[in-house]
C-alpha cells in the first residue's frame, strides 16, 4: 500500500519516449523519471508502440513502473480506436489503484487522460493534473491535406469532446505556453475558469552542448554533413503541418540567387517521397537532402554541427523544445511567428521570424544569414539556460501537491 513516504502516483501518457519519439513523450517519461528519484511510487500508464508489442507488458525502468496496453487491432475504426485507448487505460488504473491508491495523476495525452480520470474521478483525494501538449483537435485538424471527410470531422469533433470531458474532471489544466492556454480558454471557456496554469517544459542543457569547432564536428559526423557551405538544419516529421515544402521552395529561390548553402533535414514521415520529389523537381538534390530518422545519440551533434536552424512550422507549434535544443548548442534559429514559437524565438529577435507559408520572406531570411545580415547577438545559451531541466521541473512536481521524499 502507499504510503506518505511513498506516494503512488500515476502518469498517464499515449507512449514511453523510448518505444515512441515524441515531444510529450519525452517530457511525460522524463518527468515520471524525476517523480521516482524523489522516491515516490510512480506508473506509467501507456499503449505499446506499433511494431513494438513484444515490449512486456510491464517492466521497471529509471525507477519507474511502466504498464503497456496491447494497441488497437488493425483495421479498428477511428472511434473504436479512441475508445480502446480510454478503456485499456481506465481499466489499468483501476487495477492499480485497488493494489495501491493512488494520490495523484500527471496526464499528457487526451485519451489516456480521459481513461485514468474516469477511473478515478469520483475518489475526492486524488488530484489529477491534465496536461495540455497541443489541442487535441487541433492536432487532428493540422495534418489534414484537402477536403475534410465526414469521418475526420467526426473524428475532430470527437477530439474536442474528450478534450473537454478531461478540463472538466481535472483539477488543474496545465500547458507549456501561453498561447496554448489562450486556445484552451477560447474553446471550453468555463470549464477551465479557475484551473489553467502555464508551466513550460524544459531542456537538457547538460546534453546539448555548443560544438568548440563546428567544422571538425562536420568532418567527424561525415556523409552529408561533410561540407563548407553555410549549413542549415531542421528536425521534423514529415508531415503537412511542419511546413517542409515552404522550406525546400525557399531553398530553389536561395539557389536562384546565386547562393551555395546545405539543408539536411531530419525525421521521417508519411511526406518523404512528395518532398524527395519536390527537391529533384527543384533540381536541389545536391544542397537539400532527407537523413531520415536520426538516432537519439546523433541529435545534440546534429544541432551543434548546424550552423543555423530552420522551423517553417505552419501551426500548431504549442512549445517548441527544439527551439531551446538548438539555442543550447547556440545555433540560431530562423522560424515562423506563429502559435506558440514567438514565446521562445523572440528572445534572440525579431528578425529571425518569418510569416507560414511565405517561402520568399523564407529565403530573404536565409539569404541576409548567408550573407552575414543576420547573425546572433545574444548568448542562445543563456537563453536556454533558463528553461533547463534543473530549474523547471521542480515546478511541475509542486502542481501535483505532493510532498518531496528525497
Amino acid at each position: 500500500m502507499s504510503s506518505p513516504t511513498h506516494p503512488h502516483l500515476i502518469v498517464a501518457c499515449h507512449a514511453w519516449y523510448d518505444d515512441m519519439i515524441g515531444g510529450s513523450f519525452r517530457l511525460a517519461s522524463e518527468f515520471a523519471i524525476d517523480l521516482a528519484n524523489r522516491g515516490h511510487r510512480v506508473s506509467y500508464v501507456c499503449c505499446a508502440a506499433p511494431g513494438k508489442e513484444c515490449l512486456p507488458a510491464q517492466e521497471v525502468v529509471d525507477g519507474v513502473q511502466v504498464h503497456r496496453y496491447s494497441p488497437p487491432a488493425a483495421g479498428t475504426s477511428g472511434r473504436g480506436r479512441m475508445a480502446h485507448h480510454v478503456q485499456q487505460t481506465r481499466m489499468l488504473v483501476e487495477q492499480l489503484d485497488a493494489k495501491n491508491p493512488i494520490v495523484a495523476v500527471s496526464s499528457h495525452s487526451p485519451l489516456q487522460g480521459l481513461g485514468a480520470a474516469k477511473a478515478l474521478h469520483s475518489r475526492k483525494n486524488v488530484l489529477i493534473n491534465y496536461t495540455v501538449h497541443s489541442p487535441f483537435d487541433d492536432e487532428l485538424l493540422s495534418n489534414v491535406a484537402g477536403n475534410i471527410s465526414i469521418a475526420t470531422r467526426l473524428s475532430i469533433w470527437m477530439a474536442g469532446r474528450v478534450e473537454r470531458r478531461n478540463c472538466a474532471l481535472a483539477d488543474r489544466v496545465q500547458t507549456l505556453s501561453q498561447f496554448t492556454m489562450d486556445q484552451i480558454a477560447k474553446k471550453y471557456g468555463s470549464v477551465v475558469k479557475g484551473k489553467g496554469i502555464v508551466a513550460p517544459g524544459w531542456v537538457e542543457t547538460e546534453r546539448f552542448q555548443p560544438a568548440e569547432d563546428r567544422g571538425l564536428l562536420r568532418s567527424q559526423l561525415g556523409g552529408d554533413w561533410r561540407t563548407d557551405h553555410p549549413l542549415f538544419f531542421t528536425l521534423r516529421r514529415l508531415e503537412n503541418r511542419m511546413g517542409l515544402d515552404t522550406l525546400v521552395d525557399a531553398c530553389a529561390l536561395l539557389r536562384q540567387r546565386g547562393h551555395s548553402f546545405r539543408l539536411l533535414i531530419g525525421g521521417g514521415g508519411p511526406l518523404r517521397d512528395e518532398l524527395q520529389s519536390r527537391i529533384d523537381a527543384a533540381e536541389l538534390r545536391d544542397s537539400v537532402r532527407l537523413l531520415g530518422r536520426l538516432p537519439e545519440t546523433q541529435l545534440p551533434l546534429a544541432y551543434a554541427a548546424a550552423d543555423c536552424f530552420v522551423l517553417p512550422t505552419r501551426a500548431l507549434e504549442c512549445f517548441g523544445l527544439i527551439v531551446l535544443e538548438a539555442f543550447a548548442c547556440q545555433t540560431p534559429v530562423i522560424a515562423t511567428n506563429v502559435a506558440a514559437i514567438p514565446e521562445l524565438a523572440s528572445q534572440q529577435e525579431m528578425g529571425w521570424m518569418f510569416p507560414p507559408g511565405d517561402s520568399v520572406a523564407l529565403a530573404d531570411r536565409m539569404e541576409c544569414f548567408v550573407t552575414g545580415d543576420l547573425q546572433a547577438s545574444k548568448d542562445l545559451r543563456e537563453i536556454a539556460l533558463n528553461y533547463d531541466r534543473s530549474r523547471v521541473i521542480d515546478r511541475w512536481s509542486e502542481l501535483l501537491e505532493i510532498p518531496q521524499t528525497r
